[in-house]
């Protein structure tokens, strides 16, 4: 059974708003899924695919876990990074693998905090506490002493698939017979980042007013019972929902789940190509009398052109009185060296008065 931790590691609560975002995370539900379908199947492996640059730490304690207490073997992969709480996780597996372009990052755990300096104090200790926790994991899986595990975490060890296997991370290095190891190191910019605790408020405001929508029909109308050219019987919906409810009811919730999804989405297409001084238009097409967006595209713009036309016509009538205004001549400019001349001779005229 194939297990994939990628994006951030995230709680349980927050899982939806990630997939409200499209960012992908993995909580320890998914996790728990995944174990729980591969003991209903009898598999007594688990292969776990790591992509991620780590997230929360309580989540991916959890998961680590989970995976602890698989009653059979769990095998990690990483094809190409397990940082930060991820990194940890990984040591949960019986054998770990890693790409030949892969790379593991370890640090101190990190929080936000506020209050007096009891209060930072206070989270010092925790913070100091939850490395200690983490480094736990670490040394189960290298053997490495506590020290050393906690200077590699004081300093961000970033390790690429060589250095991963040497420091005892990893067992096995993907692909390395095919080619030599790699010797870059990552960047640690933007791997397992959470999401701030106001886009996550507004992500839940925005979820919680897609789900405010009609209610799924939950009757089927009669119907005659179809039969087909073989002689064979056909499921009709009536049939389905009398034999196999659940199955009735699995059907009916992924089509009502589609149609809102689709909804939230011709919603957001409208509002996505609306135009200030179109709110009516916008409104009326998003509820009163609802168009694809294609089709609200088109009565803008048709809307556009007439308030443009409308404008053209208040225009010329606001100016039709100016054409009964009579014209006169344009006055006509004298020769420079005149204007010159005449100025010369009243100056003279001054002087020869006496300035008076």
């Amino acid at each position: 059974m194939r297990v994939d931790i990628k994006g951030t590691i995230v709680s349980d609560d927050l899982k939806e708003v990630y997939d409200w975002f499209g960012i992908a995370a993995t909580s320890p539900t998914d996790v728990r899924n995944a174990i729980n379908q591969a003991n209903a199947e009898n598999d007594n492996e688990l292969t776990v695919v790591i992509n991620s640059g780590g997230g929360s730490v309580w989540a991916g304690s959890e998961m680590f876990y989970d995976l602890k207490n698989f009653k059979g073997t769990v095998k990690a992969e990483i094809p190409s990074v397990a940082a930060s709480a991820a990194s940890f996780l990984a040591m949960a597996a019986d054998h770990v693998a890693i790409s030949l372009l892969g790379q593991m990052m370890v640090h101190n755990a990190s929080t936000s905090a506020r209050g007096n300096f009891m209060d930072m104090n206070a989270t010092s200790e925790f913070l100091q506490s939850t490395d200690k926790a983490i480094i736990n994991a670490y040394m189960l899986k290298t053997k490495k002493s506590e020290n050393e595990l906690q200077e590699l975490m004081n300093k961000t060890t970033w390790m690429n698939a060589q250095q991963a296997k040497e420091m005892g991370f990893v067992d096995e290095i993907l692909f390395e017979d095919n080619q030599g190891a790699n010797n870059v190191n990552a960047s640690n910019d933007k791997l397992g980042v959470l999401l701030p605790p106001e886009a996550i408020d507004k992500a839940r405001e925005a979820i919680a007013k897609s789900k405010v929508v009609p209610e799924p029909i939950n009757h089927i109308s009669s119907q005659s019972e179809p039969t087909n050219e073989k002689g064979n019987d056909v499921m009709d919906l009536k049939t389905l929902q009398n034999e196999h409810p659940e199955l009735f009811e699995q059907v009916k919730n992924m089509g009502y789940a589609e149609g809102v999804r689709a909804e939230n989405t011709r919603i957001k297409a409208i509002e996505d190509i609306a135009v200030p001084g179109n709110e009516s238009l916008v409104n009326d097409a998003k509820f009163t009398n609802p168009i694809p967006a294609a089709q609200f595209a088109i009565n803008a713009l048709k809307a556009q052109k007439e308030q443009a036309q409308n404008q053209l016509m208040n225009m010329q009538k606001d100016a039709a009185p100016l054409n009964d205004i009579p014209g006169s001549n344009a006055p006509v400019s004298s020769d420079p060296k005149d204007e010159m001349e005449k100025e010369a001779e009243a100056l003279g005229n001054i002087f020869a008065k006496g300035g008076q």
